[in-house]
């Protein structure tokens, strides 16, 4: 992700090489700016309102800019236009282009709902390799000395029970994983053996160990163990699920003949890679609108058709309250055939798209989509 957001700003604005080199003193400055960014913006999770008094506290343009849009919760597509509009990126502030496009990317990635840690090295990439791999570091030894290190603490259950074994098949705990999202993950690791999660956080890289393990501790913080038990037993589900899956491949590979009359039971990653690209293009309160007008048990057919990085944006959307109804659902869910989640995520296109549509709409208006979110879903519903 962190590669694609990078060509992605590449392809727009030209890379820093034909934007214009800043000063070694400039760089410091905007990287010294970038690390309060980070400290901000997690300590005003629960409230962006409050990046209004430090949007007028801070000196710079873009940096400015960059708190007061985030205050405001303006939209992804929203804070592309405003800073092409802010004259920031005019022929006359060539020498301020790759601080601006800094600040463009990281206001991007967390109106989108990127975590904060992603944010940060999108941001800081945009100065280069060098650069990128000392704030890397640094963005380690931050988490190090910020006092997260978990200690015991074990939630008994099946998954503490069977978390050695699980470990055993690495890949497959991966794909579990990433089909899970973090915030369920975390949620089900926080009542593992410190041991175990050592040999977890070894599984999902070094920036993904520094997330997880930021969420297992605000997991133990946040959730009682009934709740870390519900959220256990629903990623061993998924992990379960798997194991059938993969045993159901098998034995068709094996019996091919009988296996063409049958329904295909891996998910379809077309299918997957459109929905998930709905649900992080799509306007974050038309999304929440959406996600209000769907049952829980909607939700969680949902989530099947998603990667882990929508799954993040979408439970971010609703209340911890339903998250955790959510969660509950979700051990309850049987495997679905590709069919099955067709049907599951064209409602969800269905009702996203019934959101879009004004109340007052006069005859022959359209309905103001923009022309990305339209063709995905045009040809989520096309399909068959």
């Amino acid at each position: 992700m962190l590669i694609e957001r990078l060509a992605q700003m590449y392809v727009h604005w030209g890379s820093p090489g034909k934007t214009g080199e800043p000063t070694e003193r400039k760089r410091d400055q905007a990287v010294a700016a970038v690390h309060q960014f980070l400290d901000v913006i997690e300590s005003t999770a629960e409230d962006r309102k409050a990046l209004f008094t430090q949007s007028q506290q801070s000196r710079r343009k873009a940096t400015k800019l960059a708190y007061l849009l985030l205050a405001g919760e303006t939209e992804p597509t929203a804070i592309h236009d405003t800073f092409l509009r802010s004259g920031l990126l005019s022929e006359g502030q060539r020498s301020n282009k790759p601080e601006v496009l800094l600040w463009f990317a990281g206001t991007e990635a967390i109106a989108r709902g990127i975590h904060p840690y992603i944010a940060f090295l999108i941001m800081s990439s945009y100065f280069g390799l060098e650069t990128a791999e000392t704030e890397f570091r640094w963005l380690q030894e931050r988490a190090g000395a910020s006092g997260v290190k978990l200690e015991e603490y074990i939630v008994p259950g099946d998954l503490t029970d069977s978390i050695e074994e699980a470990l055993k098949e690495p890949a497959r705990l991966q794909r579990t994983i990433r089909i899970a999202g973090m915030p369920l993950s975390a949620s089900a690791f926080a009542g593992c053996s410190v041991y175990y999660i050592e040999k977890i956080l070894a599984l999902v890289g070094p920036i993904g160990a520094l997330i997880l393990t930021q969420m297992i501790q605000s997991a133990r913080t946040n959730l009682v163990s009934d709740e870390i038990g519900t959220a256990q037993q629903a990623f061993l589900d998924l992990f379960t699920q798997e194991e059938t899956e993969s045993t159901t491949s098998e034995k068709e590979a094996g019996a091919a003949e009988e296996a063409f009359f049958e329904e295909p039971k891996l998910p379809d990653p077309e299918l997957i890679h459109t929905t998930t690209s709905l649900v992080m293009e799509a306007d974050a309160k038309i999304l929440k609108a959406t996600l209000s007008s769907m049952s829980n048990g909607e939700i969680t057919l949902l989530l099947r058709c998603l990667d882990a990085i929508a799954h993040e944006r979408l439970l971010n959307l609703i209340s911890p309250g339903r998250q955790k109804r959510v969660l509950a659902v979700i051990q309850k869910t049987e495997n679905a055939t590709s069919e099955q989640m067709l049907r599951d995520a064209q409602l969800f296109a269905q009702k996203l798209l019934a959101a879009y549509a004004p109340k007052n709409l006069k005859p022959g208006e359209t309905l103001g989509i923009p022309e990305k979110l339209r063709g995905l879903i045009s040809y989520l519903l096309s399909r068959e």
